[in-house]
């Protein structure tokens, strides 16, 4: 509504005229109104599209905070601030001493390790998805599902967990062939434990790829140094455990290839393969 003075007589758009003890308090309610103040809520996993239609995004995420948030409550239930478990687990990452009670834990200090590996596993399914997503060469078309980032998810973390089975069968039967079973367990003990500690900085740095992705550039390097961090340690602990003589050398170099590198390289791109395939 507009309003138009003509000879101090104030009329509306429609030629009504106003009452004179009104015009003021009238006026500046129509021309200069309270402000009024909102906030409008919208869905987070919800982005808006042409055509008036409403497109879901993320859908599936909500399961991997769930066995994520689930996983962690389950190591905090068995930690329950008795760093003994801990101790135990960096002593296996470092420890290569021969002693009769060196692997001799309990039930709860072998489930503790487990659940922190499978926070491992969980956690570098997300950080491999990032990883295939960014520069796996993926065509458009694998990101037109809403669920496709959950699907990704999950087959990362599949490969992830297959990955890490037949690293520990690999580890196993090379130990038995080429030593003893004391030196193999020693060594297999020392990469559960070296998963185990990666998951701890390895965790967060997952979920932030999730929850902040702008983000994802500069924590994936710093994934990748705590994976290979890991590495190193758990291959100079191979190193003290098997070095014995110089044909060892040979050895360790055979272990080096076809145990830390064709593998990874071979997840990786199977991983590449499986999402164009499916997603």
């Amino acid at each position: 509504m507009a309003l138009n003075k003509v000879d101090s007589i104030v009329h509306t758009a429609d030629g009504l005229p106003i009452p004179p003890a009104l015009p003021d308090s009238l006026a500046k309610t129509i021309l200069y109104p309270e402000p009024t103040y909102g906030m409008v809520i919208e869905n987070p996993m919800v982005t808006y599209s042409e055509g008036n239609q409403y497109v879901e995004q993320g859908v599936g995420l909500s399961w991997v905070f769930l066995v994520i948030g689930i996983l962690f409550f389950a190591v905090g239930m068995k930690f329950r601030n008795d760093v003994k478990y801990l101790k135990a687990t960096f002593s296996n990452l470092f420890e290569v001493k021969m002693r009769q009670n060196v692997f001799d834990d309990t039930v709860k200090e072998i489930s503790f390790i487990i659940l922190l590996n499978l926070l491992w596993i969980c956690s570098a399914g997300i950080l491999l998805w990032q990883t295939v997503r960014i520069w796996g060469g993926l065509p458009e078309e694998c990101f037109a599902a809403p669920w496709s980032e959950a699907a990704g998810i999950g087959i990362s973390t599949a490969a992830t967990g297959v990955y890490v089975g037949c690293l520990f069968i690999g580890y196993w039967v090379i130990g038995r062939v080429f030593t003893d079973k004391t030196r193999t367990t020693l060594w297999t003990k020392g990469a559960s434990a070296a998963m185990a500690v990666e998951s701890l900085p390895m965790v967060p740095l997952a979920l932030l790829t999730l929850c902040y992705p702008p983000w994802t550039m500069t924590i994936l390097p710093i994934a990748a140094g705590v994976f290979i961090a890991g590495k190193i340690i758990f291959i100079y602990k191979g190193f003290r455990i098997f070095f014995n003589q110089m044909a060892s050398w040979m050895l360790f170099l055979y272990y080096l290839c076809s145990l830390e590198i064709v593998p990874l390289i071979l997840t990786y791109l199977i991983t590449v393969q499986v999402c164009m395939r499916i997603l």
